[in-house]
């Protein structure tokens, strides 16, 4: 009976949690400029779920009927009606709601303590209306999501885990899950725990600040205080532009825009030249991408022991790293000719590769959707416990999120990590490193409670 009522207890605690958080920091919320003409939305946590009644006529003129048309409430995620076994509709999502006033929001979250928040980077005429053609678009922010899963960080194939779902195989393996399926017996339903931890947030702040100064404020030359920067409470950061001549964009014009901010198409034949025994490329202050080359190659060099491509120029590379290193290190750069082994058209393959790991790795559907929505900044994070926190660009650099995102940071809890559970990584939150765990019982400090609670590797003891 314990073992059932441990989701009831963990939801209910959180939920207790995060409105007491929601009653004494309203002055941390951050509202959207313009919030009355936004779609707001809300993941609860619990599901609620409806067994849909359907009646059919068999071929021999009888009446069958299908599913008992209940529904309810569950701390769980079902698939199956609990009265009468027929597939259900389930969802934790709230979705077309709007506010007129920020004291009207506020109210909302204290009573209903939701998971997590999001608010549409779009404007509409009507925000609550419940079909998009009726919502009546009016233009959107120009919105980036740069997270660790997008970065292909080292780290994720040390620390995330999948398990394959399939009741008689259990495979599990690290890193994402493999993309045809489980190599065990080839099912598709592969469940997946993703983590963080300093490395792979550290490399998502990289890609944020680049995405600031070199492209935004740098090549296209916007005005930094159009444009605001947010944690988002779990794998990375948040960068929306709200300039007036950007929010018409349509998806389309947002996709050429992405085009050249990860470096989608870069064609290295422009810009790696063969003149004579020489290979040059540009220096660093023609704008643009070509720019760019000599620093994107130095950080391709820098991570070459990470690359898993097999083309033949990754071992003289490997072994000419010192010399190439210095050769673009020059004002202008040079690709120096010590490096034996890699002559022009490699040199130009190289460009390539670097362009597309130093473009900003942003999650490309976030831009180009006009529709999407974005974490409210203030509001929690419910698969950490984090705070979606503000920033400026200057505050950017030094920001911790394992400290200075922390909201629940005093007391402590008795935790329960199963038996029947994957090994929790170690973890870190402000002076606080702890772990690893596995079938033990611990008494925690509240910030590291509670994260590990949120992500839900840990039951109450």
């Amino acid at each position: 009976m314990r073992q059932k009522q441990e989701p009831q207890r963990r939801t209910k605690l959180l939920q207790l949690m995060f409105q007491d958080y929601y009653r004494t920091h309203a002055s941390v919320i951050r509202p959207p400029h313009k919030l009355h003409l936004r779609e707001f939305g809300m993941q609860t946590w619990e599901f609620s779920w409806r067994c849909a009644g359907q009646s059919g006529r068999l071929p021999s003129g009888g009446v069958v009927r299908v599913g008992c048309g209940r529904s309810g409430v569950s701390v769980n995620r079902l698939s199956r009606c609990p009265f009468c076994g027929n597939i259900v509709q389930i969802t934790n999502w709230k979705r077309h709601l709007g506010f007129r006033t920020t004291e009207a929001l506020l109210q909302e979250l204290v009573s209903t303590a939701p998971h997590s928040v999001y608010h549409s980077a779009a404007l509409y005429k009507i925000p609550v209306a419940r079909h998009m053609d009726e919502k009546n678009w009016l233009g959107a922010d120009l919105v980036f999501d740069i997270d660790a899963d997008h970065l292909d960080s080292p780290c994720l194939h040390e620390h995330d885990l999948w398990v394959c779902s399939n009741p008689g195989c259990g495979a599990s393996g690290y890193g994402p899950p493999p993309e045809s399926g489980c190599p065990r017996c080839g099912s598709l339903q592969l469940s997946a725990r993703k983590w963080i931890c300093d490395r792979c947030l550290q490399d998502a702040k990289r890609h944020t600040a680049r995405l600031f100064d070199e492209v935004l404020t740098g090549d296209l030359g916007l005005d930094p205080s159009e444009i605001t920067l947010n944690y988002s409470g779990h794998r990375g950061y948040h960068v929306r532009v709200s300039s007036a001549p950007l929010m018409k964009m349509d998806s389309s014009a947002r996709v050429e825009l992405i085009h050249y901010i990860t470096g989608m198409g870069f064609s290295s034949s422009r810009f790696v030249a063969v003149q004579g025994s020489s290979v040059t490329i540009p220096p660093r202050d023609v704008p643009g991408w070509a720019g760019k080359i000599a620093d994107s190659m130095l950080e391709l060099l820098r991570d070459l022991d990470y690359y898993s491509g097999d083309e033949r120029w990754v071992r003289p590379l490997k072994a000419g790293r010192q010399a190439a290193a210095e050769g673009l290190m020059r004002n202008p750069p040079v690709l120096s000719r010590r490096v034996k082994g890699v002559g022009p058209k490699s040199w130009q393959e190289i460009a390539v590769r670097s362009a597309m790991a130093y473009g900003v790795g942003i999650d490309v559907p976030v831009t180009h959707d006009v529709h999407r929505v974005i974490r409210l900044v203030g509001s929690l994070n419910g698969k950490t416990g984090l705070v979606v926190a503000a920033l400026s660009r200057d505050e950017l650099d030094d920001f911790d999120p394992f400290s200075d995102a922390v909201a629940f940071d005093t007391g402590h809890l008795r935790l329960r990590f199963p038996e029947s559970a994957p090994v929790v990584p170690r973890v870190r939150i402000g002076q606080d490193i702890c772990g690893p765990f596995w079938n033990e019982t611990v008494d925690l400090p509240m910030p590291v409670a509670s994260f590990l609670l949120c992500k839900g590797v840990a039951v109450l003891a």
